[in-house]
């Protein structure tokens, strides 16, 4: 029997007046194994999903983890750390420094200590574990998306990160706007669902520049509650 693969696609959301809005999207994992994804409509949170996780002092773990085997992760080392190859497509003609924002995301999600990931970036798209990639703009009112591939028993093997130069409405994306998104959707390249509090940079319409403490507990805690039978020595 050939490897099973799993494609999912998470979603960061905004509605057409620029301000965060939750979609069916960016409130659950959406199954896209072959098929088209999902339409994106405005819904409410559902906690009973582990996709989306109500305020605590972390949204992965807890004395019920039944929810978090739900989640994916890179395959790591015990003692070392796993190396994230991220490989960024040409930018737009007419903006070059488009991918600024989203390389100081790099930086800042590289600087959690306890976290065994270390993003690096490379010239060669066909050996990088991460692409990034652009788009005018997202038929839906998303501002980016991450689309993840894994083994067929919970471990990342890729992710194609998409980012928007425009809202939809046709204004551009500012820098620092880009910057929202791209720590975000980098929390789910790390493997972290959405939060519930708008102080986290996971919220599904991150205003934050930089990471919360729930945010670097939550990473530190998806890598430590491995299973001793799945943690494998590189």
């Amino acid at each position: 029997m050939g490897e099973r693969i799993e494609r999912m696609r998470v979603a960061w959301g905004e509605s057409r007046n620029g301000f965060p809005a939750r979609t069916a999207g960016a409130i659950a994992l959406a199954l896209i194994a072959g098929a088209a994804a999902p339409a994106f409509a405005v819904a409410q949170a559902d906690y009973s999903s582990p996709a989306v996780v109500p305020p605590t002092d972390a949204y992965v773990g807890g004395a019920v983890d039944s929810g978090e085997r739900e989640l994916h992760r890179w395959r790591t080392g015990t003692d070392t750390e796993r190396t994230v190859w991220v490989h960024f497509a040409e930018p737009p003609d007419e903006r070059p420094t488009f991918w600024d924002e989203a390389v100081r995301a790099l930086d800042t999600w590289n600087a959690v200590q306890g976290l065994p990931l270390a993003f690096q970036r490379t010239d060669h798209a066909a050996t990088a574990d991460v692409t990034f990639r652009w788009i005018q703009r997202f038929d839906a009112n998303q501002a980016g998306t991450t689309d993840w591939e894994t083994d067929g028993e919970g471990w990342l093997t890729s992710a194609v990160v998409t980012l928007a130069t425009e809202h939809a409405e046709g204004t551009p994306m500012s820098d620092e706007f880009l910057r929202f998104v791209a720590l975000h959707e980098l929390g789910h390249v790390v493997g972290l669902p959405h939060s519930e509090d708008p102080s986290d940079v996971m919220h599904p319409g991150n205003r934050n520049r930089d990471l919360s403490d729930r945010d670097v507990r939550s990473a530190r805690q998806l890598y430590e509650r491995l299973d001793p039978d799945r943690v494998h020595e590189p």
